[in-house]
């Protein structure tokens, strides 16, 4: 499969795991950052921006660590956006993260069910 989102096998050559050990690492990422998408849509509409940074920080350093680039790209976006106080772009940076969780577990679900 090619691996457009998330880097499975370079993540598993990193960490010399076997294939059963890395399936259930990717399997536990995948339910946090669905808990983490969660989580963001809970905040957006109360404007809790202090709480939505921290998820924001927690879910850039479990793709960086998972080898999710597209989906580290989208959250370091959403951060700096954030951190810019940029009230406009919020919900659509948010928008763009969830879409990239979406595409990380859908990707991570279809490697592993083959």
């Amino acid at each position: 499969m090619d691996q457009r989102v998330v880097d499975i096998a370079g993540f598993q050559k990193d960490v010399g795991l076997d294939h059963d050990a890395v399936q259930a690492l990717y399997l536990i990422f995948v339910e946090e950052v669905g808990k983490a998408k969660e989580a963001v849509n809970k905040c957006l509409p109360l404007g809790n921006l202090e709480e939505l940074t921290r998820i924001v920080h927690d879910i850039k350093g479990i793709a960086s660590s998972y080898r999710a680039q597209k989906l580290l790209n989208y959250a370091k976006n959403l951060d700096n956006t954030l951190k810019s106080k940029d009230i406009e772009n919020i919900q659509k940076d948010a928008a763009d993260m969830n879409e990239g969780i979406d595409q990380v577990m859908k990707e991570i679900i279809c490697h592993f069910r083959t």
